[in-house]
């Protein structure tokens, strides 16, 4: 099966670079150019990966991850976030990002750090189901 990485970016150059090295890269690529189209984009087709940008107009990329980290459906999707103006590992990390890459990025940089995201969320995906039933067990469960 292909993975599905979501590129979240506002600049179109940007996502267009990607798209390009996603695909030849083996990977679905999915695009969305706003936090907004990200959040909508992610509930209905369950990336297996987000590459998100921290600076974009309305909702910023650590807004968008602290939103994605915040639902249910959303919450174990690897994120890397993308910065060109100085956003640090740490504010990353408490935003929930699971790496953070400085614009401009080596390409195979990044391909080394999806290619390892993908990796971990494959073998991690069975205990995140085990999780989310047992939570549905709890929240089912009578008082």
């Amino acid at each position: 099966m292909q993975a599905k990485v979501l590129v979240v970016d506002d600049e179109k150059g940007v996502r267009d670079l990607l798209h390009s090295f996603l695909k030849a890269a083996g990977y679905q690529a999915l695009m969305a150019s706003s936090g907004e189209e990200a959040i909508k984009l992610a509930r209905s087709e369950s990336p297996n990966a987000i590459l998100l940008d921290v600076k974009m107009p309305g909702i910023d990329g650590v807004e968008t991850c602290r939103r994605l980290r915040a639902e249910e459906q959303t919450r174990y999707i690897p994120v890397i976030m993308m910065t060109a103006f100085g956003t640090t590992q740490t504010e990353a990390t408490d935003a929930g990002a699971d790496d953070l890459i400085n614009k401009p990025f080596n390409l195979t940089d990044l391909a080394l750090r999806v290619r390892s995201l993908l990796r971990i969320e494959h073998l991690s995906d069975p205990v995140q189901r085990l999780m989310t039933y047992m939570d549905e067990l709890d929240a089912n469960r009578p008082d």
